[in-house]
């Protein structure tokens, strides 16, 4: 059974590992056929102008779906420059990045590209800083699209491609060296042997990882300096920074080859980033476990509080009689509270992210849940009375009678 399940989860890792590599063939596709902004039509830059004509499609279509992006949390912005620096213009070589690291020309001034690339980090805080999971939602939305676009267009010609002179049609039986056969004393000859050509050398692959590891230290040395004058620079922003970079570098080697080690550090760090965007520790920044036992009412505090952890109050000690009540919170972390079996307890229990409730037999399970009310125990109304608060922002929250 073992070897079946292991056969299994093999085809599914086998299966995923091929839908990465078509995914990773498509956008190096795209960016093998990238779209060229023109000199004509344009608005700003030419990058919509350039995406429509590439695709044959409407060019308003290109531009709504740029304001939508601008207006989900300004993700169109830093996006439109990264086109506008990656694309290259009408009649040019290379894109103006290329061209500023000397691979080719560009008609775009080394100034103009360095101001650019300059506006990318003030982009980059504006949309990192104001979006959390819905930015990285954006941003998988928007790459989702190119790939499609890619997948079921990418064949068509550009637009301005279609107004081409049609392609001569060679005389049948003419050499290729002489395809109209206007050489009659060329009729007869045979057709030239090919030429045997030497194996080309091996490219050496870009070495994609280690440059964004590079410049992702560069970021974190950055924002510490930073962080001296600019309270913005954050750990969570520092961790979206990074993760912006390393995102960068992976979309980069996934059209250049390389850089697939990146996703083993990107997935956990967006998932630490995410829990950091969604967990608030407003309480005391403590870790660990709490086991107070209280045995007389005056030692009950009035809040048992944990960051990150768990508190096990019991109260089964308490004396038969009198009244206390008492609040028990943590940011993550498990609350178990135990009451005394005859105990008459008025409860609230609250998981205000993500949790699961067990109070006195009320359960609940789910984002933003409460459960409340009063448990007299088996002998009825009568003797200890205990008020309750217990609140979790995400985590276990259980009151118990044993």
């Amino acid at each position: 059974m073992w070897f079946q399940a292991w056969q299994r989860n093999l085809v599914i890792v086998s299966g995923t590992e091929k839908a990465m590599q078509g995914v990773a063939d498509t956008l190096r596709e795209f960016w093998a056929h990238r779209p060229v902004r023109p000199r004509a039509g344009r608005k700003v830059g030419g990058v919509a102008t350039g995406i429509a004509l590439r695709f044959q499609i409407d060019p308003v279509i290109v531009r709504i779906a740029f304001v939508a992006l601008v207006l989900s949390g300004g993700v169109g912005i830093p996006l439109y420059l990264a086109g506008w620096l990656l694309l290259p213009e009408e009649g040019d070589t290379v894109s103006p990045l290329e061209s500023l690291i000397s691979k080719g020309h560009s008609s775009m001034s080394q100034a103009q590209t360095v101001l650019l690339g300059f506006l990318m980090f003030p982009a980059l805080a504006f949309t990192l800083g104001g979006g959390g999971f819905q930015v990285v939602a954006t941003l998988a939305a928007a790459v989702a699209c190119i790939y499609l676009l890619q997948k079921n267009r990418g064949h068509l010609q550009p637009a301005a491609a279609l107004a081409d002179p049609p392609p001569v049609t060679p005389v049948p039986g003419a050499p290729a060296w002489d395809p109209l056969g206007a050489a009659p004393f060329a009729w007869d000859l045979p057709e030239p042997a090919p030429k045997p050509q030497p194996p080309a050398p091996r490219p050496r692959g870009p070495r994609i990882g280690l440059a964004t590891l590079g410049v992702a230290t560069l970021v974190i040395a950055g924002s510490a300096i930073a962080g001296v004058w600019s309270p913005w620079f954050t750990i969570p922003h520092v961790i979206g920074l990074v993760i912006a970079v390393l995102a960068a570098g992976l979309l980069i080697g996934s059209f250049a080859g390389g850089g697939r080690g990146l996703i083993w550090l990107l997935v956990p760090l967006s998932v630490v980033g995410f829990g950091m965007t969604t967990i608030t520790f407003d309480g005391p920044n403590d870790f660990g476990e709490l086991k107070p036992t209280p045995q007389t009412l005056a030692e009950v505090q009035d809040r048992y509080q944990i960051s990150v952890g768990s508190v096990r109050l019991d109260l089964r000690e308490l004396p038969d009689s009198g009244s206390v009540k008492t609040a028990v919170e943590a940011d993550l972390g498990e609350l178990v509270v135990h009451v005394p079996e005859n105990a008459d307890v008025t409860f609230k229990c609250e998981a205000s992210g993500i949790g699961e409730l067990n109070c006195l037999g009320k359960r609940a399970e789910g984002s933003t849940v409460q459960v409340s009310g009063t448990d007299l125990g088996d002998d009825g109304e009568g003797g200890l009375k205990i008020d309750l608060d217990v609140l979790a922002n995400v985590g276990e929250v259980r009151v118990l009678r044993d």
